[in-house]
């Protein structure tokens, strides 16, 4: 098998670990031919990046993407606590991290409910779209969306997910952005708030937040949920269908299906890597960088370093001191790891009850077209 062309290439791959661990193996930010940005990829290098303070999520010259600006779809993007370094986005940050954490029972309960209906059949050819559907079924319905608009919303995030990195899917990007928008300031308005919803307006309100930014980051936990949920769903049934004798210690219980979903999004992460942009000239890792430059960051790539995961090309669900770097390291790790393993677990219990042969999905599956997440796209 042929190795990536580069490491955005390598994202939907059928096997992009080799190319990766060659990229780690040489312990240092690098360059490739054909991309006009940094790469780190070794777990040292990676985690020195993401802590760095010369280091933004967004170009200081280019807050929104340029093709957004003037879109309702540039409006969310530039709340978003995701696409942030604001002290105001920080507090925003800490006030979802916190009500998530606080309501995963409910979550747990909630992608149970949903799981046992999109998976209710043995049907592995339906798997990628009911791993999409699934955290936007489960989110949406526990920030107060009616389910008979569920599909809708499901299509409306898809719509803006999409046109982030595609200028010409713009219109329906936007469109979908202000239909999510008002339907979450509709539930925000709700005489009943749900839980979570309530959870958020009051760990919000308590640490001083904005007040226009609670229904964009209600909104961001629908699209950020949305990709890398599904991936982790996908890698999980594929690391089972790899290893049929721990499929069978996860259905006869003997290993803890959390503990398989963890290791999955180590082993073949479904957020391959993410971006960083350099806001001031200064030292990463031994090296010169320059204001403006781009740093590509191989999530993936550290994951697999040998020096923080021995024999990192193994699966050990019971790894001891995992270093995962799938959510993210510094200020940007991701807040939402507890709520995306509850409901990967979920999903992946609910396809094991129902007996179907996984085996197939080792046969040749495909990727959804994406630079940065490894989500299935079609199964044989």
């Amino acid at each position: 098998m042929s190795q990536p062309t580069d490491p955005l290439a390598a994202v939907t791959h059928p096997d992009p670990y080799p190319y990766y661990a060659e990229l780690a193996s040489h312990r240092a930010l690098q360059r490739v031919p054909g991309l006009d940005m940094w790469i780190a990829a070794d777990a040292r290098t990676v985690r020195e990046v993401l802590s760095s303070r010369l280091c933004r999520v967004r170009p200081a010259s280019e807050p929104v993407p340029a093709h957004l600006r003037h879109a309702a779809s540039g409006g969310l993007f530039g709340s978003l606590v995701r696409m942030n370094d604001s002290p105001h986005h920080s507090d925003v940050k800490r006030a979802l991290g916190t009500t998530l954490l606080r309501e995963i029972p409910s979550f747990r309960e909630e992608s149970r409910r949903w799981a046992r209906t999109l998976f209710a059949e043995p049907e592995l050819s339906q798997l990628p779209d009911r791993a999409l559907a699934m955290p936007i079924f489960v989110v949406a319905s526990l920030l107060g969306v009616p389910s008979i608009e569920l599909e809708n919303t499901r299509e409306w995030v898809d719509a803006y997910v999409r046109s982030v990195t595609a200028p010409a899917l713009t219109q329906a990007g936007s469109a979908g952005a202000a239909r999510l928008m008002e339907q979450l300031d509709a539930a925000r308005g709700a005489a009943h708030r749900t839980r979570l919803l309530e959870a958020f307006t009051e760990e919000a309100r308590r640490l001083d937040c904005p007040a226009e930014l609670l229904t964009p980051n209600a909104v961001g936990l629908l699209t950020q949920t949305y990709e890398a949920t599904a991936g982790l769903i996908g890698c999980t049934l594929l690391a089972l269908a790899r290893s049929p004798g721990l499929c069978a210690q996860a259905v006869s219980g003997d290993t803890q299906l959390e503990d398989i979903v963890r290791e999955a999004a180590r082993h073949d992460a479904p957020v391959q890597n993410t971006r960083r942009f350099v806001a001031e000239t200064g030292m990463i890792a031994d090296q010169v960088v320059e204001r403006g430059e781009t740093i590509l960051v191989l999530l993936a790539a550290a994951n697999r370093d040998p020096q923080v995961n021995p024999s990192p090309e193994e699966f050990i669900a019971t790894r001891p001191d995992r270093c995962l770097f799938t959510f993210g390291v510094g200020a940007h790790a991701c807040p939402g790891e507890a709520l995306a393993v509850t409901l990967a677990s979920a999903a992946v219990e609910r396809v094991l009850e129902t007996g179907v042969d996984l085996m197939p999905l080792t046969k040749g599956i495909t990727y959804r077209p994406s630079m940065n997440a490894r989500v299935l796209g079609g199964v044989p």
